[in-house]
């Protein structure tokens, strides 16, 4: 019976803490919605019900906001007062993180990228990227037209195949690849972000080794004020696997070596 009468009283106690622990909107028509609030926007507020439900309100038919912090809001049409206790570093923080968000719902998904500095390495690369998850994760497509940078020098001698450190190669490759990146909610305007970067294809700068690079990625994403251009810069760190290369006596084929990258990539977002 005592062990009952335990249970009982500890499910009342749960139920009453998720009771007392919910937020509360009143609206100007005398309805009480318990609930919780995921954010007070410009115009609406977001909240989710017991269910998990995601709902919008108009903020001009919301009196009043009670949330569990012990925050209160009293909104009017067009704007709203809080009567809540002193900012702590927690709201201030809620705050930023909403600011962000609402400065970014008018910013593109779409990056369209060229990597300036891949010229030096005899690589022409373009990219695409591709936000999504409230732009908190991008993936990455590259595609990159390989070369021997000699061939800008004029007066380059013809490929041979005799001396391959010595002459010029005039044939092309293909590198392409993927990148999941993780954005991390920092400031609007500037973003660090990591996740895996994943290359294959053929350098014909590096002797016409054809290979796979696997890395780990870090770097920053940096935006102008209104969203529409795209500044990335990024380091990479892992290994590359070679798969063919037509010189075997300087590069066997299936060893693996220590890579590392570099990227700066200048977009625009659409």
């Amino acid at each position: 019976m005592k062990k009952k009468l335990h249970i009982l009283l500890l499910m009342t106690l749960l139920v009453c803490v998720n009771t007392f622990a919910q937020d509360k909107l009143i609206l100007k028509n005398g309805t009480k919605i318990k609930c919780k609030v995921i954010s007070i926007n410009i115009l609406t507020i977001d909240y989710k019900d017991s269910t998990s439900t995601l709902f919008t309100l108009d903020k001009t038919d919301v009196l009043m906001a009670e949330l569990k912090t012990g925050e209160m809001y009293v909104f009017g049409n067009d704007s709203y007062r809080s009567t809540s206790p002193p900012r702590n570093k927690y709201t201030r923080e809620l705050e930023r993180k909403e600011a962000i968000r609402e400065k970014e719902k008018d910013f593109k998904d779409n990056i369209f990228g060229f990597q300036p500095i891949d010229i030096i390495w005899g690589r022409l690369t373009f990219t695409y990227e591709h936000l999504f998850m409230d732009k908190k994760m991008g993936v990455t497509v590259p595609f990159s037209l390989t070369y021997d940078p000699r061939v800008l020098i004029p007066n380059s001698s013809n490929d041979t195949i005799v001396n391959t450190r010595e002459k010029v190669r005039r044939n092309v490759g293909f590198i392409t690849g993927l990148d999941l990146n993780y954005y991390y909610e920092s400031k609007s305007h500037t973003k660090f972000f990591f996740g895996p970067r994943f290359r294959y294809g053929t350098d014909v700068n590096l002797a016409n080794i054809t290979a796979y690079t696997v890395q780990f990625q870090q770097g920053f994403l940096l935006c102008d004020s209104k969203g529409k251009m795209a500044t990335t810069v990024a380091f990479g760190f892992g290994f590359a696997r070679i798969i063919s290369t037509p010189f075997s006596s300087a590069f066997h084929p299936k060893q693996s070596f220590p890579w590392a990258s570099f990227t700066l990539r200048l977009g625009i977002r659409r």
